[in-house]
Parts: structure tokens; sequence; C-alpha cells
């Protein structure tokens, strides 16, 4: 599955790629969120990352976890 990243709720959280505006979504964090602007999404990449959404996204795609340890 896809996600793409959208500000709620002071953080950057993950949400599923394929969504429409208004429908009722849940975050990869279990947050319950419903779109209301698509279009600013990509905007709003400055927000401070959800840790948990960041934790699930990354081992979906099979990407370390941040930071790392050296």
């Amino acid at each position: 599955m896809r996600f793409r990243w959208t500000p709620h709720g002071g953080l950057r959280h993950a949400i599923p790629d394929d969504l429409t505006w208004g429908q009722a979504v849940e975050t990869l964090c279990g947050n319950p969120f419903i779109p209301q602007q698509i279009g600013l999404w990509r905007d709003k990449n400055v927000w401070p990352t959800c840790r948990d959404c960041d934790v699930i996204w990354r081992e979906s795609e099979g990407i370390l976890p941040w930071p790392r340890n050296s």
C-alpha cells in the first residue's frame, strides 16, 4: 500500500494514498482523520513527523528505523 504524509493534530501523519476529499481514514498510528483540503497537503511537510507513523511506514517499506545506532 502507498501512503502520503499530511498535517494533523500538530504532526505530519501517514495516511493511505488512495482516498478522496471527505472520506474518513485512519493514520498509520491509528488516529481517525477526515481530509478536507487535499491540495494543501504537499505544502505542509515542515510539520514534525509522527514517530509512530514513521516507524510503521519504514517497516512497510523495508527501511531501517531512524535514528540509527552507529
